[in-house]
């Protein structure tokens, strides 16, 4: 195991933090920390285990004792400063810890009081909407092993709601992958009974999707964070500027003391902070700090201060203030180093920091040096700014479907006492995709870790540390099945009134024309105004997006093209790396065709240069006639596990036809850097004025 020691103080003589003073007497380094347990009190239910164990220096020997072995047994483990306390009956115990030191002989005391699993309660605010008791059908069995923490605490306004039963017969069963879509950097929080994700959807808008689940399988989008970043022509897709690859990236949840936190960094740009106190239907004020870069950020509020930590090596901290009048990030002192990057890992980032029992945690992805391979990585100390750093490999290996390993993204617990991960995989053409892994903090030989790994059916745990390790089968999940499907995609039909709001899972590249488009100048269509000319679909304003969904995807729709100008094109578009699309184009006369095309960025960030690739041309369209249109995807399916998208037209919308070419599909970090969409697009090429309808969106696997 590696260890490395952080000797970095804080510079200054006098710390500022939340408006407190604090008076710093200064301590020899050599001195002695006081021997003591790390909980005097402990609060448990008949059934649970809790690992309590001695901190101090030069420790000799340790005895532990219970009062009452009957209601609270205690058993030393290997290192005898560390013991397990199991509450057998309802009363009270003592646990005794007689430490024999270098010194002297001390007696420490913790106090246990052990409650029947009927008088179990969790404070649950945003509880969902599921049957309750007040007797839940299985008490909590994979606790933090430090200082025995209870779950989070989560505030409630009118006191604590009962635990819902846990239906063994109806429990969550997660497959790998548990969600087959785009959707990278997750990090996760719990609240009440409700879980909420947070990822990255770089430059579409609105952006730093919300979504929401309650058995941590399922997950609905429910919300953005902001509705557009800066209003430029980068972000706008004016004048030949973009911001392919950026837009924000790696967001951080957080929730405290009643408010939801999300922060960001923008590339070229600078740091947000959102905030909101109703992460469904609020609204999200902005904090922002420009010329600020903090790469991968996340976020820890620690005695009454918020630090944001951040970094590709080493790992930083800084501590911020968020101004709420000016709308403002301020950066309080200087930042800190906390952790170098080891030289046996070559990609080294995403943290992702906690506090967890006695310890403070970092998560990172990594990938050791010479050979690509997701891996992550934990540290931990119980000294934030001046402690003793440990290395751990939590997970290193793949799921059964797919040989990439899976690494990045946050843990959590449930309001049983069990914890989860949520990590994300390549998966080549359709993204990164997330899995969830069970947690388990008390695995002999790695206590006080967040080990990551899977149950089997006879519980027993499995953990992952090597590259040539695979997941074997699917993960029951310790939550109720919520009965709900995932929200990430759907169909719709454009009926919208005027001020409705369009589905969430619709994003616009790049920030939207408000002017030009409309959902209800022709009632039941989206339609696109060519307000502006451009040379590709990179650069087609108002482009309407949806992302895709393994291993198989089709996406439909149908328009109708009496509206377009000459040098006009319009329809439907798979795009990654490179592009296809199938739909109309007009001619310099005036003449309508349907056709398939393809365009390449050529493995670098989109120019307004190059036109689309004409492959092929058929029927000429007349009048109002509306034309279907439709992709077929196909993600790493039979033994060449290649990528594709294959292209077809109707004119009655159920005799289809194939054209052009297939169209091989790829992720590529310089172009895009996200995985396969379908866009609706309507672009101009020498003449601005034409428009074109949208009818429908199908989407289905």
């Amino acid at each position: 195991m590696i260890k490395k020691v952080i000797c970095k103080m804080i510079a200054g003589t006098a710390v500022v933090a939340m408006g407190l003073s604090l008076l710093v007497t200064a301590i020899p380094a050599n001195a002695a920390k006081p021997v003591k347990l790390n909980k005097s009190k402990l609060n448990m239910t008949v059934g649970a285990k809790k690992t309590i164990k001695v901190k101090g220096k030069k420790i000799k020997k340790v005895k532990w004792k219970s009062t009452k072995s009957k209601v609270a047994s205690v058993k030393k483990k290997k290192k005898a400063t560390v013991a397990v306390i199991t509450a057998k009956k309802k009363g009270k115990a003592v646990i005794k810890a007689t430490v024999k030191t270098s010194g002297a002989k001390k007696v420490l005391k913790c106090k246990v009081t052990v409650k029947a699993k009927k008088e179990i309660q969790a404070d649950v605010s945003s509880q969902p909407d599921v049957t309750v008791t007040a007797v839940p059908g299985t008490t909590p069995t994979n606790t933090p092993t430090q200082g025995g923490s209870e779950p989070t605490p989560v505030p409630t306004q009118s006191g604590p709601t009962p635990v819902p039963e846990l239906d063994m017969n109806n429990l969550a069963v997660a497959e790998y992958p548990t969600l087959f879509s785009d959707i990278p950097d997750c990090d996760i929080i719990r609240v009440g009974g409700y879980y909420y994700m947070v990822s990255t959807t770089m430059n579409m808008v609105p952006g730093a999707p919300i979504m929401r689940s309650s058995d941590l399988v399922h997950w609905q989008i429910v919300s953005y964070v902001h509705e557009i970043l800066a209003d430029d022509d980068a972000n706008s897709l004016k004048n030949g500027k973009q911001i392919y690859g950026n837009g924000s990236w790696a967001a951080a949840i957080r929730y405290y003391e009643g408010t939801f936190y999300v922060c960001f960094n923008q590339n070229g740009y600078g740091f947000y902070v959102y905030t909101t106190d109703d992460i469904e239907n609020g609204e999200w004020k902005k904090h922002y700090i420009g010329n600020t870069s903090f790469h991968d950020p996340s976020l820890i509020f620690d005695d009454g201060a918020i630090y944001v930590t951040y970094g590709g090596g080493p790992i930083s901290i800084q501590e911020i203030v968020l101004n709420d009048d000016d709308e403002t990030v301020e950066k309080v002192g200087n930042s800190q180093v906390l952790i170098e990057k080891p030289g046996t890992w070559g990609l080294w980032e995403g943290n992702h920091i906690y506090k967890i029992g006695d310890y403070y945690y970092v998560m990172i992805i990594a990938s050791p040096n010479g050979a690509w391979f997701r891996t992550e990585v934990c540290y931990r100390t119980d000294d934030l700014f001046s402690g003793e750093w440990e290395e751990q490999i939590i997970f290193q290996g793949s799921t059964y479907e797919y040989g990439t390993g899976i690494a990045q993204g946050g843990i959590v617990d449930t309001i049983y006492g069990d914890w989860y991960g949520i990590l994300f995989q390549d998966h080549d053409a359709v993204g990164r995709i997330p899995s969830i892994l069970a947690v388990k903090w008390d695995v002999e030989g790695y206590e006080d870790w967040p080990m990551m790994g899977t149950y089997d059916e006879d519980g027993n745990f499995t953990t992952y540390t090597s590259t040539g390790a695979k997941v074997q089968s699917p993960l029951t999940i310790r939550l109720n099945d919520s009965g709900e499907e995932n929200y990430i995609v759907d169909d719709d039909d454009f009926n919208y009134a005027e001020g409705d709001k369009i589905k969430l899972v619709w994003q616009w590249n790049h920030n939207p024309d408000k002017e030009a488009y409309s959902f209800t100048d022709n009632p039941g269509y989206y339609r696109i105004y060519n307000d502006t000319t451009c040379n590709n679909v990179w650069f087609a304003r108002n482009s309407l997006t949806q992302r895709t969904v393994g291993p198989t995807f089709t996406s439909e729709t149908a328009i109708v093209t009496d509206g377009m100008k000459p040098g006009d094109y319009a329809g439907m578009v798979a795009l990654g790396s490179d592009y296809g699309m199938v739909g109309v184009r007009c001619d310099a006369d005036g003449n309508r065709y349907i056709f398939q095309g393809s365009g390449s960025a050529n493995g670098a960030r989109p120019t307004d240069t190059t036109p689309i690739t004409e492959n092929e041309s058929a029927e000429q369209i007349e009048g109002s006639t509306p034309v279907y249109l439709k992709i077929e995807y196909s993600f790493n399916t039979g033994s060449t596990r290649s990528d594709k998208a294959n292209f077809y037209y109707s004119l009655d919308g159920s005799s289809w036809t194939k054209i052009g070419k297939e169209l091989s599909m790829s992720f590529n970090t310089s172009t895009t850097f996200m995985g396969a969409r379908t866009w609706l697009s309507s672009y101009a090429t020498s003449e601005t004025g034409g428009y074109v309808d949208f009818d429908y969106y199908k989407a289905y696997n």
